[in-house]
C-alpha cells in the first residue's frame, strides 16, 4: 500500500519529477530484496548423509575409502551447480539421526513412507528396490510379513521396513547397524529371518559365500530411493532436483 500512498500523493500535488524518483527508489528496493532472496536460497556448499554400505549405490573399498554410483553421482552434481558437496556416508540409523538433527542437509539413499513424509520433503524417486524376506532354506511357511509373527527377524536399524513389520504384529526385531552385519549374522547362524533390500543381499549373501543356503520371498513391497531435506527447505529440494 505504500506505493499507491506514494503515486496518489505525488499526482494529487503535481509532482511527475518526484513520482518518478519514488518510483525508482521502490523498484531498487525490490531489486535488492530479490537478489537477497536468491543469494539466500543459492548456497556455496551442502552436506549429504546416506548408508555407506549398499552396493552398487554407495560402499567402501578396501582402503574405507566411500565409492559407487551415488558418489559420482554427487559429484557430477556439484562440478554442474557449483555447489560443494560434503558427502558423508555412514551407518543408516546415524545418517537419519544427523539429518534429524540438523546437521546435515541432505539425505539419500531414503524411502519415501507416510510417517517420514511429515518431516521430509522428497525429490522424485531415482531408483527401485524389491524388499522380500530372506530366510534360511530349513524353515518355512514363510511367505509375508503376517507369517513372520511369533520369529525373531533381523532389520537394519531405521529401515523403512521396520514400520512395515510393526504394522503387521511382529515384534520381536533385532537390529544392526548396516545390511553386512545382517547378512554375516545370519551366516553365523544368528539371524535366520531378515527383511533386507534385494540388491545388498544378494551381494553380501555371494560375498560370504551362504547364498545357497536361504531363500526369498516374494517382496513385501517395493520402496524407491530419494533425496529428502527437512519441511521447510523445499527451496533447497529444488536446487538439487535439476542439478
Amino acid at each position: 500500500m505504500p506505493s499507491l500512498v506514494g503515486k496518489f500523493s505525488c499526482y494529487r500535488h503535481r509532482h511527475p519529477l518526484l513520482c518518478l524518483l519514488l518510483g525508482a527508489l521502490m523498484l531498487a528496493s525490490l531489486l535488492l530484496s530479490l537478489g537477497a532472496s536468491a543469494a539466500m536460497a543459492r548456497p556455496t556448499s551442502i552436506t549429504v548423509v546416506m548408508d555407506d554400505n549398499y552396493p552398487p549405490f554407495v560402499f567402501r573399498d578396501g582402503k574405507g575409502q566411500v565409492q559407487g554410483i551415488l558418489k559420482d553421482s554427487w559429484e557430477l552434481w556439484s562440478a554442474h551447480t557449483g555447489i560443494a558437496v560434503n558427502l558423508q556416508a555412514m551407518d543408516w540409523g546415524k545418517a537419519k539421526q544427523l539429518m534429524e538433527s540438523g546437521q546435515a542437509d541432505v539425505i539419500d539413499t531414503i524411502f519415501e513412507t507416510e510417517p517420514r513424509k511429515l518431516i521430509y520433503a522428497f525429490s522424485a524417486p531415482y531408483a527401485s528396490i524389491e524388499v522380500p524376506i530372506l530366510f534360511h532354506k530349513s524353515l518355512g511357511g514363510i511367505t509375508d510379513a503376517d507369517s513372520l509373527r511369533g520369529f525373531s527377524v533381523g532389520v537394519k536399524d531405521g529401515d523403512a521396513c521396520i514400520d512395515t513389520l510393526q504394522a503387521h504384529g511382529v515384534e520381536h526385531l533385532k537390529r544392526y547397524p548396516s545390511y553386512e552385519s545382517m547378512v554375516l549374522a545370519a551366516s553365523q547362524g544368528e539371524a535366520l529371518i531378515l527383511c533386507i533390500d534385494k540388491p545388498p543381499a544378494i551381494y553380501f549373501s555371494n560375498k560370504l559365500g551362504m547364498a545357497s543356503q536361504f531363500r526369498f520371498s516374494e517382496p513385501l513391497y517395493v520402496g524407491e530411493f530419494h533425496r529428502a531435506v527437512r519441511k521447510g527447505n523445499e527451496a533447497l529440494l529444488s536446487l538439487v532436483e535439476p542439478g
